[in-house]
């Protein structure tokens, strides 16, 4: 499953881009740097950068350790233009162009179908905000005993970045498609139908996953997501529906299936449609 945090970047450079990398505004409103002992604005600026970078891999990192804890199978993770992901059995390092995800992604996925993987994957949905607030407390007692000023500039980014990324992400709503780490936690602890559509989304997961491929899915729990409130879960009741047909070679069961994930295509980012590479052309 994948996990993004949400407009970080904006957010981070609203609460505190404008006030840090200005030493000499850091300096009079909140005193961070010893008398005398100011980085310069370039050497802030970097750090700043340094420190942000920090921020968003500890918190995609709490998410994907928490998710190869749980036993689910790391595919993906990148933080600006840093990528790591599963190639087969290989773990390539890859150049990340792609700007949706430079704020923060992380990919880990359940293997095995198992009752208990709604309550893993909520786990591991608590674990990136859980990291961040851990790692700010970290920044800043490490802000707190740090002598230079380059140091406190540091520690001081990197402490408040997390917190505005632990107060971020517990809050319940949404970014366009993607549901804040709390609001997804919730749909996976509800007793109700969100709780049951996220309990079939893994589920169907874990059986792509484990035969690597969609021929034996439960059909049941796709034709399910497809009834779901959320636009992005019923993208993927169609999208499974739409492999399981095709690894069958159900040729006229295919392209009636297409059919439908093309009228929900919109529902979805362009470079999240482009990743999956769904075939354009007839089946004959």
């Amino acid at each position: 499953m994948y996990f993004k945090t949400q407009r970080m970047l904006t957010i981070i450079v609203l609460s505190i881009f404008l006030f840090t990398t200005n030493a000499a505004m850091a300096q009079t409103v909140l005193g961070i740097f010893p008398k005398g002992d100011k980085p310069g604005g370039f050497l802030f600026f970097v750090l700043t950068l340094l420190a942000l970078f920090l921020v968003l891999a500890i918190h995609e990192l709490g998410h994907l350790v928490a998710g190869i804890i749980q036993g689910f199978r790391f595919q993906l993770f990148i933080v600006g233009l840093l990528g790591v992901k599963r190639a087969g059995d290989a773990i390539k390092i890859f150049f990340n162009k792609n700007v949706g995800y430079m704020g923060g992604i992380a990919a880990t996925v359940p293997v095995a179908h198992n009752a208990k993987n709604k309550r893993k994957f909520a786990i591991v949905m608590a674990s990136g905000p859980a990291a961040s607030l851990l790692f700010s407390l970290i920044a800043f007692l490490l802000f707190s005993i740090s002598s230079s000023g380059a140091a406190r500039g540091f520690w001081f980014v990197a402490a408040t970045g997390s917190i505005a990324i632990f107060l971020t992400t517990t809050l319940p709503t949404k970014s366009g498609i993607f549901f804040s780490d709390r609001a997804r936690f919730q749909r996976l602890m509800s007793k109700g139908k969100a709780g049951e559509n996220e309990e079939a989304l893994l589920t169907i997961i874990a059986h792509s996953m484990q035969e690597n491929s969609c021929k034996n899915i439960p059909l049941s729990k796709a034709k399910l997501l497809q009834s779901d409130t959320e636009g992005v879960m019923r993208f993927w009741g169609y999208y499974y529906e739409y492999c399981h047909f095709k690894d069958n070679a159900m040729q006229s069961e295919t392209e009636a299936a297409k059919r439908n994930l093309f009228s929900v295509k919109d529902t979805i980012p362009p470079h999240l449609w482009k990743s999956l590479q769904i075939e354009t052309t007839t089946i004959s």
